[in-house]
């Protein structure tokens, strides 16, 4: 049974079915209006890339099921040198190019520069980094159907502003990821009415010990501050709840439902 909020647009990852694409796609058409389609480790020079008979059997399991898709690109590379952003560009378009035959609504992008696992928030792109990343999807966005399509992703420990340059010279839109928000401590609430107009989908997770969990982990005053901004705005853009195992979506799906009878309650 397809799982769905009243006044929201609700997917999951490709990954809540623990088998290779194919399959798992099959099993999460059970559940999803909306797949996001997980190319995270494709390689140095994309050789672990989906084939493209698979890209065509996923078409075919959409169409019969009425699916819709994002692609999350490739995050086994970076800008941190000049070898890095060209190998990890020739793969950005390998996947856009690869999975153009699904008509993603969007493509995530992690634009990131210095991969090192820390504590602390790491500082904005700096000026080379950024003239790579602006040169890179230059490149990149001559491969999507318009700029658009290119969805960049806030990431955790990284300062919220720090996209707000690129996407001020490039017109390409969000991917709003708002347990990652949560994660670096803060209110993903308060920044909707500044991003809002930048934002083609969402991500949605809980956090319990690390992010990417449940939501049911979530305080009821944090999940609701967050969902009933979404419902009082009519919020449109789809939201993937991205875990990675069946229990952590449907534990998610119950706990936004949770949240939208205390919102109901509210108003009745």
């Amino acid at each position: 049974m397809k799982c769905r909020v009243p006044g929201l647009k609700i997917g999951g990852t490709s990954f809540i079915v623990p088998d290779d694409y194919v399959p798992a796609v099959r099993g999460c058409a059970e559940y999803l209006d909306d797949i996001s389609l997980l190319l995270l480790q494709v390689g140095p020079k994309g050789e672990y890339l989906l084939p493209a008979s698979d890209i065509d059997e996923l078409k075919r399991i959409g169409d019969g099921e009425g699916l819709t898709w994002n692609v999350h690109l490739p995050t086994d590379g970076d800008y941190s040198s000049d070898k890095a952003a060209l190998e990890f560009t020739d793969n950005l378009c390998r996947a856009i190019d690869r999975t153009l035959p699904l008509a993603p609504h969007s493509w995530v992008l992690h634009v990131e520069a210095d991969k090192t696992p820390r504590e602390y928030m790491v500082p904005p792109l700096t000026e080379a980094e950024t003239e790579r990343a602006l040169a890179s999807l230059e490149r990149v966005r001559h491969h999507l159907p318009a700029p658009e399509y290119l969805a960049l992703e806030n990431i955790e420990w990284h300062p919220a502003d720090y996209l707000d340059g690129i996407l001020e010279r490039m017109p390409f839109s969000r991917c709003f990821d708002m347990g990652h928000v949560w994660k670096d401590g803060h209110k993903p609430e308060e920044l909707l009415d500044r991003w809002l107009p930048e934002i083609r989908m969402c991500h949605l997770h809980g956090l319990e010990k690390r992010d990417h969990k449940s939501l049911h982990h979530m305080p009821e005053d944090k999940l609701d501050a967050l969902l009933h901004k979404l419902w009082d705005i009519r919020f449109e853009p789809v939201i993937t709840l991205e875990v990675f195992t069946l229990d952590d979506f449907l534990n998610s799906h119950q706990a936004m439902m949770q949240s939208y009878e205390r919102y109901r309650r509210l108003y009745s």
